[in-house]
């Protein structure tokens, strides 16, 4: 093992967030994305810290029909949230879809995209 190792695995990661995130949702940081396993909470430093993991397959929620392995994104404007999309303009790619849904509201499976 080096001896300058911090994390061994590195799946799951405190980051910065913004005051609203909540445990579930879909983070989007500068290139890195996963899903909060924890609420922002306030540090020593003031800034709110969540627990982000980065490999896994996670629920989120859309309107679109999506088939097995269509990219999902998150709003470019929210950053985070549980609402996804298939479209890819002005959007953050989180993952891909596991399994198909039809077109109407509900839920669908994400593999983390990192």
């Amino acid at each position: 093992m080096a001896m300058n190792e911090v994390y061994k695995d590195g799946f799951s990661v405190e980051y910065p967030v913004n005051t609203a995130v909540r445990s579930g949702m879909f983070v989007h940081l500068n290139g890195i994305y996963g899903v909060a396993e924890t609420d922002a909470l306030v540090g020593a430093d003031t800034n709110y810290y969540s627990t982000i993991r980065m490999i896994g397959v996670f629920r989120g929620t859309t309107e679109d029909a999506v088939a097995v392995g269509d990219p999902l994104y998150i709003a470019g404007a929210a950053i985070w949230g549980t609402a996804l999309t298939t479209t890819a303009t002005d959007n953050f790619l989180v993952g891909h879809a596991i399994a198909a849904k039809g077109g109407t509201a509900g839920t669908v499976l994400v593999r983390i995209n990192n």
